[in-house]
């Protein structure tokens, strides 16, 4: 009992870790193992001074609306499938918020490994990029483009072998090098903040070599949020971003054109930008226009419990609504997937707590005098808004890799005391 916290810590980092060498399978049985040692801990010291929030509540609505949404599933058994991975998902969140709630000097260890994880795939992805990987599946529409114009879409070594998946992954840990950055710069550590920095700078580019136009629509919601609240530090510290030192202006202005001036400059990444706006004329994404198509009459038909939790439940009855060569794993975006999976009032809860765990998080970062406490709260928002900008077009956020980071970032927030 001693040293229970520890093993389930070394429990909690085997998760993650195994993200990056192992199938999907091992994360979800050392994700039980860790809610079991957990569970086990509090049986015989529960501090009953704590009190779940009203985004834990919100949560667990959600998870009570899925457990409706399996029972009133014709496909019953498939649909438990999917169902037992929520489960997964949802003991592991709780499980984490006990354990960060006394284990608050185990969030910088725990932020720190992330990067370390993101950083060795951006590396990974870069090389798989420079030396031009063949794709494993038909990843871009080849039609209308050069071949100098053909992104050589970097995988990783997540599993299964899916660019899409990497670009999740990686912006996912993305805040991760946001809080190490505030967090150096706080201590006035400005050689650890830079190497932070080129860390970040890494990441940003691994992404960009995925060929995930979901990864870069979600850029869109992850920058705006990070410069807004940049400025308002620098309002509130400095008294406007002219009583800033020329030269950090300068790295920052250097930072953000070498970003543009790699996309803008690659022809292939730079076509590839372009194809977003493409709509019909591209194949792949002619091809979600059709899958969202069928799945909004999925949920028209079945808006209440939806049809059952899981991917395997979903292409079984997927199949009477798509059209013709159009099959699908999945709807190809998340907020659309819960609602067909698990009706409106699943998405709703959903939503309610996405909006409440933000709500919390910018509570902190306004009121909080702990510079600790803002950086970690503005790093979850990040974090959200991040994932969720990508799975307004993709589904890649339920794939466990996402799901542990997610919820473990989520969980830090009850370290943080009133």
């Amino acid at each position: 009992m001693e040293n229970i916290d520890n093993i389930a810590y070394l429990t909690m980092l085997s998760i993650l870790i195994s993200a990056v060498i192992l199938n999907s399978e091992y994360m979800g049985l050392l994700a039980l193992l860790f809610s079991v040692i957990v569970v086990f801990k509090n049986i015989f010291n529960y501090d009953d001074k704590f009190k779940f929030k009203n985004y834990h509540k919100a949560l667990f609505v959600y998870f009570l609306i899925v457990t409706v949404s399996l029972f009133a599933s014709t496909l019953f058994k498939l649909s438990l499938h999917g169902y037992i991975k929520t489960l997964i998902y949802t003991l592991f969140f709780f499980c984490a918020t006990l354990f960060f709630k006394d284990n608050k000097n185990k969030i910088f260890p725990t932020i720190l490994l992330t990067a370390f994880l993101m950083s060795f795939e951006s590396f990974i992805a870069i090389i798989q990029n420079a030396c031009g990987v063949s794709e494993i599946s038909g990843w871009q529409d080849m039609t209308s483009i050069n071949p100098e114009e053909v992104v050589s879409r970097a995988y990783g070594t997540l599993k299964p072998y899916n660019p899409n998946l990497l670009a999740g992954y990686l912006l996912c840990g993305l805040s991760s090098f946001v809080y190490l950055i505030l967090d150096s710069l706080s201590k006035n550590n400005k050689k650890r903040a830079l190497a932070y920095c080129a860390l970040f700078f890494i990441n940003i580019i691994a992404i960009i070599d995925t060929g995930c136009r979901g990864a870069y629509l979600g850029f869109l919601l992850f920058f705006p949020m990070l410069f807004m609240a940049l400025i308002y530090y620098v309002q509130k510290k400095f008294g406007g971003l002219s009583k800033i030192k020329k030269r950090y202006k300068n790295i920052a202005l250097l930072i953000i054109l070498a970003i543009v001036a790699f996309a803008a400059f690659d022809p292939a990444i730079s076509r590839r930008i372009e194809s977003i706006f493409a709509l019909r004329a591209d194949s792949s994404i002619s091809f979600r226009l059709n899958v969202y198509e069928s799945a909004l009459h999925m949920f028209l038909d079945n808006p209440i419990f939806g049809i059952g939790v899981g991917n395997q439940n979903f292409r079984e009855i997927y199949g009477l609504y798509m059209k013709s060569g159009f099959d699908a794993l999945g709807s190809y975006c998340v907020p659309l997937e819960i609602a067909v999976e698990s009706g409106i009032f699943a998405l709703f809860a959903f939503i309610v707590f996405l909006v409440l765990v933000i709500k919390t998080c910018l509570k902190y970062c306004l009121k909080s005098k702990n510079t600790s406490v803002q950086i970690l709260s503005l790093s979850i928002i990040l974090m959200i808004l991040a994932v969720m900008g990508h799975g307004l077009f993709d589904t890649i956020w339920f794939r466990p890799q996402l799901q542990f980071l997610f919820w473990t970032n989520i969980a830090m927030l009850s370290a943080i005391k009133e």
